[in-house]
């Protein structure tokens, strides 16, 4: 089957739950950074176990398709990704067909690699250690409505090399996580009516930002620079008083402290 690009349009097709794969990544000394499949419950996924995967890795602009075999016996050895941009969110999407159709059967897009962006499932925001070629970290918002997308962070490698890493730093917790949380913010009050839209990404948060115990933007915030600013101000001072950035202050500080000492 020849190349299936991120841009083929999915529609009518059968999604795939994520949580059915997991892969891994990792820097291999001969080929660069490598990928693997390293399972998929084809029958969790309800799907026969002839069915033909494939598997596009992409990040920014840059992409690579490998084919994997049959859902019952596919391929789990490691494929190198040397080529794909390392500046840019790695993600993979995996697409299914029947032995001898062209015709895909389902598909289930922006597969997280569990050792690029940790065990952070469950979070609102990715952590993603790559090469950022001198800068420490940069956040990357969902492009258009982004259904099931998450804000991502991408973080220096070699001084972050897990995204548990970064999450357990008091310094990340201190500097990094306010200022995301006020990019995050301000992204929200241009655009307030996508908390009602479940199809953006931006509604996942309505919830989050309730219990901060902050008002939801309005409407009339949209074209109003100064609303947007005060209220993204608002919710970082609320999210920066939680126990948790207290407490890495509070190390961060400490921290300070004994290297003064």
């Amino acid at each position: 089957m020849g190349q299936i690009t991120r841009t083929t349009n999915p529609t009518r097709l059968r999604q795939i739950d994520k949580k059915h794969f997991l892969v891994r990544v990792r820097n291999d000394s001969s080929d660069g950074r490598v990928f693997w499949l390293d399972s998929f419950d084809y029958a969790a996924a309800d799907l026969d176990p002839t069915v033909l995967m494939g598997c596009i890795a992409q990040a920014g602009s840059t992409e690579e398709y490998f084919e994997l075999g049959p859902v019952f016996e596919f391929n789990k050895a490691s494929m190198s990704i040397r080529d794909i941009a390392t500046d840019k969110p790695l993600k993979f999407r995996f697409i299914f067909n029947k032995p001898g159709e062209s015709l895909l059967v389902g598909y289930a897009d922006g597969v997280r690699a569990l050792d690029e962006a940790g065990n952070l499932g469950s979070s609102l925001v990715d952590i993603e250690p790559t090469d950022l070629n001198g800068i420490a970290w940069r956040l990357i918002l969902p492009e258009g409505k982004g259904q099931g997308e998450k804000p991502n962070v991408l973080v220096e490698r070699s001084l972050f090399p897990t995204a548990a890493s970064a999450v357990n730093q008091p310094w990340f917790g201190s500097l990094v996580m306010p200022e995301v949380m006020r990019q995050i913010a301000i992204a929200i009050a241009k655009a307030p009516s996508a908390l009602d839209d479940s199809e953006t990404w931006i509604s996942a948060w309505a919830d989050f930002i309730i219990a901060l115990g902050t008002d939801l933007p309005v409407e009339s915030y949209e074209d109003d620079i100064l609303a947007q600013e005060n209220w993204a101000d608002d919710v970082v001072r609320r999210f920066a008083s939680k126990g948790i950035f207290k407490h890495h202050m509070a190390e961060a500080l400490a921290d300070m402290e004994g290297s003064s000492s």
